[in-house]
């Protein structure tokens, strides 16, 4: 029987790939830790100037049973290969969330039949995040209270809107400040879709990139549990985003 917290990487889940590996527990996601950037002051303490979230370690402990040395070589190898890919994607069982990292150590507690041993994997990105979820609605706003309320902001994966009748320029605004203008006409019942990870923008599948205002927000139009996205027209609109943690 699949472990409860069974440990995928790089697209593989590692307990199914390899017979007879078990993932026995994992530590270290809810943990993190900051780097604090200050000056000493002359009287006591210091001065506080900036601080960054650090990049954080995941510590797999794991179980492997082989037949033969013959038979441990082979699963040793292979995990090996599963984990060499580098930068890739990490889930596990128990956890609707999914990481980024790469695999920095691997090692083993013992050279018997059974051994157990150790993967840590350093988490470059510290943050975590949900499967994509999607708003849709018609009108010329909406309220993104649906992003968990828990959640540290982020770019949405893609915003699209089907204006009902023809517009001259396409914008969509947010309360905190956010802004995208489409410089060009579209007309009733063509898609305009903004696609913030490729950073790219289309109208009925034609790349439009060229009429995107340079003031636009396009690399970091953030949202979160309180944001309000406004529309310069009336139409249907689909909303597709991660929620990310920490």
């Amino acid at each position: 029987m699949r472990s409860q917290v069974a440990f995928s990487y790089g697209g593989q889940c590692i307990d199914t790939a390899i017979a007879d590996f078990d993932t026995l527990a994992v530590s270290g996601r809810g943990n993190f830790t900051t780097a604090v950037n200050s000056t000493d002051l002359a009287s006591d303490g210091a001065k506080y100037l900036s601080s960054r979230i650090e990049s954080k370690k995941l510590t797999v402990n794991f179980f492997l049973q082989a037949s033969s040395l013959s038979d441990l070589s082979d699963k040793t190898g292979k995990l090996k290969k599963l984990l060499s890919v580098k930068n890739t994607e990490v889930s596990f069982a128990d956890d609707g969330y999914r990481y980024t990292g790469t695999v920095t150590s691997l090692t083993f507690d013992d050279t018997t039949l059974h051994p157990t041993g150790t993967i840590e994997i350093t988490l470059s990105d510290p943050y975590c995040y949900s499967a994509e979820k999607t708003i849709t609605g018609t009108g010329t706003s909406v309220s993104l209270s649906e992003y968990d309320d828990t959640g540290f902001a982020n770019l949405p994966a893609a915003i699209e809107f089907t204006p009902a009748e023809g517009i001259s320029t396409f914008q969509v605004t947010s309360n905190q400040g956010k802004h995208f203008l489409l410089n060009q006409s579209v007309s009733a019942g063509k898609k305009i879709v903004i696609d913030f990870k490729s950073l790219t923008c289309t109208v009925n599948g034609a790349t439009v990139l060229s009429s995107v205002s340079l003031n636009s927000n396009f690399a970091d139009f953030r949202i979160d549990h309180n944001t309000k996205l406004t529309f310069n027209a009336n139409g249907n609109y689909v909303i597709r985003f991660e929620v990310k943690k920490l």
